[in-house]
């Protein structure tokens, strides 16, 4: 699974077009795709309308062939939450992703507080619901709570579980998240550590590093699916280096962007306060990338034109 970029013009606009050839590469892995989230997909810079059209079309794109999935911006309110997860619903997707409250001018929820709101919420929406941890919180809760939340609520059917907190290893957190569950929900995690965490139980895995390198997150599932250990080790190292390497030109939106406009992807664009680099940082980029030695970067670059 991963949280999709939405591709925009090179004045700002929406690009439709460029968002379904995007999408299309997922389908083709057979990744599973949230929509317009406020990193990765800009979500916050979304106007209402353009929040719809992102849904619309991902689901026209996607729905049937992949799970597709909103990812809608964190909010400030329950109020604001079940507004827009609502608005995902009506696009048709396959389920709503919905993320505790967001902190504001230093204050945070506590773990009733934080309970509350997805009560409140849960209530609104009778529909298919992942649960997540996001890094914009100020908050993050203990696994009591989440597993709470998911043993009151039928309808979350799953767990999206980013790096806890700093002092709380990944693995501790997994284990106390399953093991307080008293029905069945599918746990998904960061890649990083993925195989110690997948042999524990996790479903799947979710990031952001599949917007550059699909085929090659397609082929690590593949082969832990075989048991090739081996490869799956070969191809999670490659993996790894990449996310290192991205990380000089910041989080997410501006890294995939700034890979997307290295090596021509269309859709490139970036809103405000993003700017894109001049073209020698675009060109460091592209040279210091293929020098992974990643196939699937040099089957970009052809594609883009950088390559013969």
């Amino acid at each position: 699974m991963l949280r999709a970029a939405t591709t925009f013009a090179s004045d700002g606009s929406f690009d439709e077009e460029a968002f379904r050839t995007y999408l299309s590469r997922f389908v083709e892995a057979g990744l599973g795709v949230y929509l317009a989230s406020g990193g990765s997909g800009e979500g916050h810079t979304l106007t209402w309308e353009e929040l719809y059209q992102v849904y619309r079309v991902g689901v026209g794109v996607c729905k049937g062939k992949v799970p597709v999935l909103s990812n809608q911006p964190e909010q400030y309110t329950a109020r604001a939450t079940i507004e827009h997860a609502h608005l995902a619903i009506e696009a048709g997707v396959d389920a709503v992703n919905i993320y505790g409250p967001v902190g504001s001018h230093g204050e945070a929820a506590n773990e009733t507080e934080y309970r509350a709101y997805f009560d409140h919420v849960l209530t609104e929406i009778a529909f298919p619901v992942v649960v997540a941890l996001s890094t914009a919180e100020a908050y993050c809760p203990p696994a009591r709570a989440i597993a709470a939340i998911c043993n009151k609520h039928a309808q979350v059917t799953a767990i999206n579980v980013l790096p806890p907190p700093v002092g709380v290893l990944a693995d501790t957190y997994f284990l106390s998240l399953r093991d307080a569950l008293t029905r069945d929900v599918e746990i998904y995690v960061h890649y990083p550590g993925a195989l110690t965490l997948l042999e524990m139980g996790a479903a799947g895995t979710i990031g952001n590093e599949p917007n550059i390198l699909p085929k090659t997150f397609r082929r690590l599932g593949d082969a832990y699916r075989a048991r090739e250990l081996q490869e799956f080790t070969r191809i999670y190292s490659d993996i790894r280096r990449f996310t290192q390497y991205v990380l000089q030109w910041g989080r997410t939106p501006r890294w995939i962007k700034v890979a997307m406009k290295a090596f021509n992807i269309p859709g490139c664009g970036l809103r405000e306060p993003f700017t894109m680099p001049e073209q020698p940082e675009l060109e460091r980029f592209a040279v210091g990338a293929l020098a992974l030695n990643i196939p699937e970067i040099s089957e970009i670059a052809k594609e883009g034109g950088l390559l013969a």
